[in-house]
């Protein structure tokens, strides 16, 4: 019999927007960078009501802005906002970090392992998309270890922008050698299945990461 099941592309719109969220993540759009709805029309063959749906889809998610007369740009995160943000992170990820030691499978675990080991080849060679790729692996890896699907859909409200926060922190030099070893000391801890350790090591690493990422919005705000 033939096979009569429809195949469900995503829609024109969501896929301008994952092209151009992925874009604003690795830093190929710059906050503050105007976006030209011609230039965007340009670069994704798309038509402009579907990239002025998709804008407006990424203004949503908090990754655009538009001003009057002036179009869209790549929104920029103030100092006071990182901090809120930040602050957040630090317990949503510490607390997963604990619920992981608690309820994680060894398959989970050797997953949150393996991105480690990952991260550490990705920084020793330098390359900034493989380090936020292990950083995501590490992620995923914890939040499904964590078992609390709620905890999960929180901080996955905050991923996108943490994302592009993450690649901000990376031009600072010598932050992805001592992001490596926070990442080690937390994989450890969970490794060793001491809870407490474990949400300790992984709040420290957030906001050693809100320091930093404050640092770069102040010189910022300052330029």
């Amino acid at each position: 019999m033939v096979n009569m099941a429809v195949t469900r592309h995503p829609p024109i719109r969501d896929q301008i927007a994952s092209i151009l969220r992925a874009a604003i993540v690795n830093l190929d759009f710059l906050p503050g960078q105007l976006l030209v709805e011609r230039e965007l029309c340009e670069l994704t063959g798309a038509s402009r009501p579907s990239v002025r749906e998709a804008l407006r889809q990424l203004e949503a998610e908090g990754l655009v802005e538009s001003r009057n007369g002036r179009g869209t740009m790549v929104r920029v995160l103030g100092v006071e906002e990182v901090a809120h943000l930040y602050e957040v992170r630090a317990e949503l990820e510490g607390l997963a970090a604990e619920l992981f030691t608690r309820r994680a499978d060894d398959t989970t675990l050797a997953r949150l392992e393996t991105a480690v080991d990952e991260l550490a080849v990705a920084t020793d060679a330098g390359a900034s998309a493989g380090i936020l790729d292990a950083q995501r692996a590490f992620y995923a890896a914890l939040f499904e270890g964590a078992g609390n699907p709620l905890l999960d859909q929180m901080a996955q409200g905050l991923q996108v922008r943490l994302a592009q926060l993450r690649a901000l922190t990376l031009t600072v030099p010598g932050r992805a050698e001592e992001s490596l070893k926070e990442f080690q000391e937390m994989g450890s801890a969970i490794a060793k299945r001491d809870a407490d350790a474990a949400r300790r090591t992984t709040a420290a690493h957030v906001r050693r990461a809100g320091t930093v990422m404050g640092e770069v919005a102040r010189a910022r705000d300052a330029d």
